[in-house]
């Protein structure tokens, strides 16, 4: 009776400590560091449009890199620079001004290389030098200290001649 007894108390014994490993294993996956932070962009873009019955459509690629103007969090300093690139896809109803853009973004941590990966999606103001407007950014992973981040972000784009854009972004 007490070999059997201590043979239970065992394997109860097991199963708590291998409870509690997986539940503190989990519960540390699970937590991201959290605060917000502000950036300044600047890119440059490649792309190119093909007509449709109802207007056009523009794709192609942008790379650009962006500086921290101010943080709150350990993601990043200010200061920090990061470097991405994204591939956009932009369409424009010939009855409409604005177009309706979407990305997908990789964006590189220049200190770590620790990666970011977001959806960009804007209703405001098309891809020709000269417009502008407001778009939300969707963080939707990361590697590294990004590893299970998300979160949202609000940004505001001009279009410059010859290619070129700039951001100013608050996350």
């Amino acid at each position: 009776i007490i070999y059997y007894n201590l043979f239970i108390k065992g394997k109860i014994m097991k199963f708590i400590i291998t409870f509690t490993i997986l539940f503190l294993t989990l519960i540390g996956s699970v937590h991201a560091e959290k605060g917000t932070y502000d950036i300044v962009y600047v890119g440059e873009h490649n792309l190119n449009t093909v007509n449709t019955p109802n207007g056009t459509v523009t794709g192609g690629q942008l790379d650009g890199i962006f500086t921290v103007t101010s943080s709150s969090g350990k993601l990043y300093s200010d200061g920090d620079n990061a470097k991405s690139t994204c591939i956009i896809l932009s369409k424009k109803n010939k009855e409409k001004n604005n177009s309706n853009l979407e990305a997908f973004c990789e964006t590189t941590d220049l200190k770590t290389g620790d990666k970011t990966f977001s959806y960009n999606i804007r209703n405001e103001g098309t891809v020709q030098a000269g417009s502008a407007g407001k778009g939300k950014q969707t963080i939707i992973g990361g590697t590294g200290k990004f590893k299970g981040i998300s979160g949202v972000c609000n940004y505001t784009v001009k279009y410059l001649p010859e290619n070129r854009l700039t951001t100013t972004g608050t996350c």
